[in-house]
């Protein structure tokens, strides 16, 4: 059984390498930063679903690995209300402070169960990218309805 379970793992290990590779576009545009989320905000917003975007300090610069993290999981949470939620509302919080970005997304759709892993690739993509950069991630069903995504990436010693 030992092997069997040391043999599983491997193979998961192995898929999860193939996907994450598989996922991966070869892009030449410039990878996105905060400062376009107006942008992203919009095209939510011309789906229905009406975005307070608020960000402090308003034009802070951070390392571009973490502007780029901290866009797309904007990005992904946004598209997770407007496929998989009833919201109506949505809020999204950036927040500077010396030595990292906390991020936060809550809405307020109808009470939900916490999704499964097999819907899509934003809370995976989350997972995968928010350590990678050495952060914390949380999210979640709210009590009394509404679904909640946190964040906190550090800014201090991340690569520009």
């Amino acid at each position: 059984m030992t092997q069997v379970r040391a043999s599983g793992k491997e193979a998961v290990r192995e898929l999860r390498a193939t996907l994450s590779v598989l996922r991966e576009t070869e892009s030449t545009a410039p990878a996105p930063r905060l400062d376009e989320l107006p942008g992203l905000v919009e095209g939510v917003e011309a789906g229905g679903v009406r975005v307070t975007l608020r960000r402090e300090p308003s034009g802070g610069a951070y390392p571009g690995v973490v502007e780029t993290t901290a866009y797309r999981i904007v990005q992904e949470a946004l598209t997770n209300v407007v496929k998989h939620s009833g919201a109506g509302r949505v809020a999204v919080s950036l927040t500077g402070a010396d030595a990292h970005l906390e991020i936060e997304i809550v809405d307020d759709g109808p009470p939900r169960p916490e999704p499964s892993t097999g819907e899509g690739y934003g809370l995976i993509g989350m997972r995968e990218r928010v350590p990678a950069v050495g952060g914390t991630l949380t999210y979640g069903p709210v009590p009394g309805g509404g679904f909640r995504v946190h964040a906190v990436l550090p800014t201090e010693g991340a690569p520009s």
